[in-house]
């Protein structure tokens, strides 16, 4: 491990609005280990990095306490598993989706996040530089103080270094928009247990730009530790051509339904500063979806035996989760067929590629091998499976942290651990559903009281003072943020 590098690497993480240090641990050494922490993974805080405000016994605290029930806190703040306790592989979708995405520290806190691997989009500038961008032009994920766009089929170099990524709010940060290189020299040195790094070429290029792009990644990659994918069939052709064992993941065009959903969720989104920040990555889906379909280079979907015959065994489908659902025998015919894996995707939101799975395991439908997703590893696999392990009983908890852990259910909303404190003291917990219950079942009131008694309770409780909770738990409002706002004229 890289630790010189790594204390620059949190140094630039301090700086893209990440969650503060603790002051007692500022200063980090070569065993940068907390007492007790040794046996969990490099990715768990008080391991590899500090990026929370919690003190060092709560940090402690809380790894024992998690620990319980087969989880630990990693660096990226979320749980993650201790063990392989999920039906899927859980790629983060450009990076860990709490930091700007396609950036260094995105994929710092992918590797660090629990995850078993970081998708990235490279494009190729028009010198010849392959950076780590998604859509057709700057603006919406990468920007310039003043304002000034590019378009990436147009962009060089000096250009591209004029660049800063944005956080997850849209706020211009102090990381630079990163090259290809930037983000392989981390992930050679981090990452862990078989994670992978999932290079999505996202435009054409012949085959000398793509033996370019393939000497810069084996130049700095073990193999095995990477693989490429592609929308454009052609592309992976001429890949398979300069590398004949590397994975090849051949990306469907989404389903014409998604699409459409994904141009209303733009349009509505367009006039709203909120639902833009909450969309942004689906509206740079469709930017890029319009300028191939201007360009005529929308793909077809070519078949499972088409990808095995062109490809190889090394390669799989890349689909989009709404075309999963549709084709009940897309595992099997791709399995049959001798492909290695099939993974999904969305550009219709996060909540709706979790629903869309939950909803395979209750029907009986095989599972992707692989999803691609905004949100931890650890959300999606305890949808998929609630069942924790049993706690242990023999760890007492010192702090407040690990009190409300080893209280909370199966249920609960674990990646909320400020918020569970405070609604543990109430005797309530969230939910990994967002709702809020209580820790004790209220008991059945008996069914046999006779009215005389009933009408003395009643007496006797209408001038005793309701019990008071010490926090406020309002009823669900239902709002709807997309909707055309109501205009009220005042008249003069």
């Amino acid at each position: 491990m890289n630790f010189r590098r790594l204390l620059v690497l949190v140094g630039m993480l301090s700086l893209v609005g990440c969650a503060s240090t603790s002051s007692d641990s500022t200063q980090q050494t070569k065993d940068d280990s907390l007492y007790g922490l040794s046996s969990f993974p490099m990715g768990a805080e008080g391991r590899a990095m500090r990026q929370s405000s919690f003190t060092d016994q709560q940090v402690v605290d809380i790894q024992l306490a998690l620990q319980t029930r087969g989880l630990y806190w990693t660096a990226g703040q979320t749980p993650a598993y201790l063990d392989n306790q999920c039906s899927v592989n859980v790629y983060a979708h450009r990076g860990h989706y709490n930091y700007p995405e396609n950036s260094v520290s995105a994929l710092i806190m992918g590797v660090f996040g629990g995850f078993d691997g970081v998708e990235i989009d490279v494009m190729l500038t028009r010198d010849g530089y392959w950076v780590v961008h998604h859509d057709s032009q700057t603006g919406r994920a990468t920007g310039r103080s003043d304002g000034k766009r590019y378009k990436m089929s147009r962009i060089k170099g000096k250009e591209w270094n004029s660049l800063v990524v944005r956080d997850k709010d849209g706020r211009l940060t102090n990381e630079r928009a990163p090259y290809l290189v930037d983000v392989l020299e981390p992930w050679r040195d981090f990452y862990y247990r078989g994670q992978q790094l999932n290079i999505e070429i996202k435009q054409d290029a012949d085959i000398s730009e793509l033996a370019a792009l393939n000497r810069i990644v084996t130049s700095k990659l073990p193999k095995g530790s990477y693989f490429y994918s592609s929308l454009n069939f052609e592309v992976l052709e001429l890949m398979r051509q300069i590398d004949a064992n590397v994975y090849l993941g051949y990306v469907w065009e989404p389903h014409p339904t998604s699409i459409a959903k994904a141009k209303q969720t733009a349009k509505k989104a367009v006039r709203s500063d909120d639902l833009y920040q909450k969309y942004q990555r689906q509206i740079g889906w469709v930017s890029d979806y319009e300028y191939r379909r201007r360009t005529r280079k929308a793909s077809k979907k070519y078949s499972a035996r088409t990808v095995k015959k062109a490809l190889g065994s090394n390669s799989g489908l890349h689909v989009d989760i709404r075309s999963y659902m549709d084709a009940p025998t897309i595992q099997s015919r791709s399995k049959q067929a001798g492909l290695a894996r099939v993974a999904t995707y969305t550009i219709n939101g996060t909540e709706y590629h979790q629903q869309a799975l939950v909803t395979l395991k209750q029907r009986g439908r095989a599972l992707p091998d692989e999803v691609i997703m905004d949100t931890s590893q650890f959300e999606i696999c305890h949808r998929l499976n609630p069942t924790l392990k049993k706690q242990a009983k023999h760890y007492t908890p010192t702090t407040e942290y690990g009190r409300a852990i080893m209280k909370l259910p199966n249920n609960a909303d674990f990646t909320r651990l400020q918020e569970q404190v405070m609604y543990v003291a109430d005797n309530h917990y969230l939910t990994y559903d967002g709702r809020v219950r209580s820790l004790t079942p209220t008991p059945l009131r008996s069914s046999t009281k006779t009215a005389s008694s009933s009408k003395k309770t009643s007496s006797s409780t209408s001038s005793a003072k309701p019990a008071l909770s010490s926090i406020f738990i309002p009823v669900d409002e239902e709002m709807d943020l997309e909707s055309t706002p109501i205009i009220i004229t005042v008249p003069q």
